[in-house]
């Protein structure tokens, strides 16, 4: 859980901004004080947990602008609020960890703050390649950078930093930010190769140029950068650029999203298990190696809708991904199929450990019971496994299919195996 601490005189400000952190930010706790001595309490009580602060520069017990230095010297990502910006504020904006000044006479000031802080809570959840081949401008930027909350990694050309990013590391990666001029690869041709293997919406390249090198910048662009950042840079600019182009990147995987769950239950839908099965059967055909297909159906699920009603019939639904969750492995996919049947995909999993893994879930879901307002409500599953070598899911759905038949015939509450023959 993230702790934001909140420093202002005003209830109606800490109250205010309490309501809009909640509202945007789960799994947050708020920590508020009217006071510098109850700041510096707060703050002493949570050594090293506090992940970012706003304080208003105004507080009775200490002089203008102490509260928001106590924050930033426990290193602690700061929004500062003032009525008027002074040379005050100005000295505090140069100091470790003061990342904006808002002014309260915006009548939008609460939302703007919060938006903010919400960005560094995820900027500590996101990866920046940063590519120069000087030192000095690397180590600018990553001041910058680590200010926002992002973890650094560093490379001294473009063939260093294209070797992270076919590397495992790689893949925690979410913005490049490349100089032009280096040696073994500039710039421009990191973006054209990054380009082949990521697209737009999954990877941001911001380019790092000289403000009057006009063709570089075009280049940079038409080689497939998303933005570019001034050099020398600007802290407010680096803010701007790479905290726009994140929002870019989350409302891509937001609408990805949106297109591959399924509505009711947040699984993956019938779409995206035949996208991701694809990539899933060639890779276990390099390895050679077999893989399951489940096919996992309620008992009985009419008698729910006729004796509880639809609205409890979706309850009974969702709680089968609840279950399966809870069951499975993470890299195991999880699909619903329609109504109340879901299918599910496993790798790496031995024929044994299949058997035993479907039976425990089967009794899971016997022993599960869904407590609501007056009434329990207690189901079971049939569960059809196809388990083999193959390279067409189409088969392997077919043959979990007349599993899971088999296993409705032989009274319900049942598993199936059925193995893919070799060809």
């Amino acid at each position: 859980m993230k702790k934001i601490l909140l420093v202002d005189e005003s209830p109606a400000t800490l109250s205010a901004l309490t309501i809009e952190i909640k509202r945007h930010m789960s799994n947050t706790e708020i920590l508020a004080a009217s006071t510098y001595r109850e700041a510096n309490n707060i703050i002493r009580h949570n050594q090293n947990q506090i992940s970012a602060a706003i304080v208003n520069t105004e507080l009775p017990d200490c002089e203008e602008g102490q509260g928001a230095m106590l924050a930033s010297s426990h290193n602690i990502a700061t929004i500062v609020l003032n009525k008027n910006e002074n040379n005050v504020l100005k000295h505090l904006m140069t100091k470790k960890n003061i990342l904006d000044n808002i002014s309260t006479a915006n009548p939008n000031f609460i939302a703007y703050a919060v938006d903010f802080v919400k960005k560094v809570l995820r900027n500590y959840k996101e990866s920046v390649l940063l590519v120069d081949d000087s030192k000095l401008f690397r180590d600018a930027f990553k001041n910058d950078l680590h200010k926002l909350g992002f973890h650094v990694i560093e490379a001294i050309d473009g063939k260093e930093a294209f070797d992270i990013m076919a590397s495992p590391q790689g893949e925690s990666i979410s913005v490049v930010l490349t100089d032009y001029n280096m040696p073994n690869m500039d710039g421009i041709e990191l973006t054209m190769r990054l380009r082949e293997r990521f697209q737009k919406d999954t990877l941001a390249i911001l380019a790092i140029s000289a403000t009057e090198d006009v063709d570089a910048l075009t280049q940079f662009i038409k080689a497939g950068a998303n933005d570019f950042i001034s050099k020398p840079h600007q802290f407010e600019e680096l803010n701007v650029r790479i905290n726009a182009n994140l929002d870019v990147l989350e409302l891509f995987k937001e609408a990805k999203n949106l297109a591959n769950r399924d509505f009711l239950t947040g699984a993956y839908n019938r779409r995206y298990f035949f996208e991701a099965s694809s990539a899933i059967l060639n890779k276990n055909h390099r390895k050679n190696a077999p893989i399951a297909v489940a096919t996992v159906d309620i008992d009985n699920f009419k008698n729910i809708n006729d004796t509880y009603g639809h609205d409890i019939g979706d309850i009974a639904i969702k709680e089968v991904v609840t279950v399966l969750h809870k069951s499975l492995r993470k890299s195991d996919l999880v699909a619903r199929f329609g109504g109340e049947e879901f299918c599910i995909l496993l790798e790496d999993i031995s024929f044994e450990n299949t058997l035993t893994l479907f039976d425990k879930l089967r009794k899971n879901f016997k022993f599960n019971d869904i407590e609501l307002k007056d009434i329990i409500v207690n189901y079971t599953v049939s569960i059809g496994i196809s388990y083999g070598r193959s390279d067409d899911i189409d088969e392997m759905l077919k043959v979990s299919d007349d599993a899971l038949y088999e296993a409705k015939s032989r009274g319900k509450d049942t598993v199936i195996l059925h193995q893919i023959q070799e060809k």
